[in-house]
């Protein structure tokens, strides 16, 4: 299951924010089929992260995304993909997460693909 960051319930881009995001889809990989749920800890990235991992989400993909929020989803083994500030549709994200398209952080890449979007994050992360 992958989750993607939403600015409404009925959006179909991936939203620019990840942790103060209002919802997520989760999408399943080999179908195609999401689901929409709230993101509870919303302005929390850290907290984001540890909830969607209680979902049980495998992998994750970002527009704007900070150390913290990052380090997070490492510590759960849970997969995160950078959108390289593209705003994807759901479709374009399946498309590219089932062909195998998406970029992977790894610990390798992460420190030049992560940006937090602002300086003045508020959630909670470590930018």
């Amino acid at each position: 299951m992958l989750a993607i960051p939403l600015d409404k319930q009925d959006s179909t881009t991936i939203s620019e924010l990840y942790g103060n995001a209002p919802y997520f889809a989760l999408l399943d990989g080999q179908t195609g089929a999401f689901r929409v749920v709230e993101n509870v800890q919303k302005g929390n990235g850290p907290k984001s992260a540890e909830f969607l991992n209680d979902l049980g989400i495998s992998s994750t993909i970002f527009f704007h995304m900070g150390e913290g929020v990052y380090k997070a989803f490492e510590q759960k083994c849970i997969d995160v993909y950078t959108s390289h500030k593209s705003e994807f549709t759901l479709e374009e994200i399946y498309r590219g997460f089932k062909n195998s398209k998406l970029t992977k952080l790894t610990s390798l890449n992460y420190s030049e693909l992560l940006d937090s979007g602002s300086t003045d994050c508020s959630c909670g992360c470590e930018n």
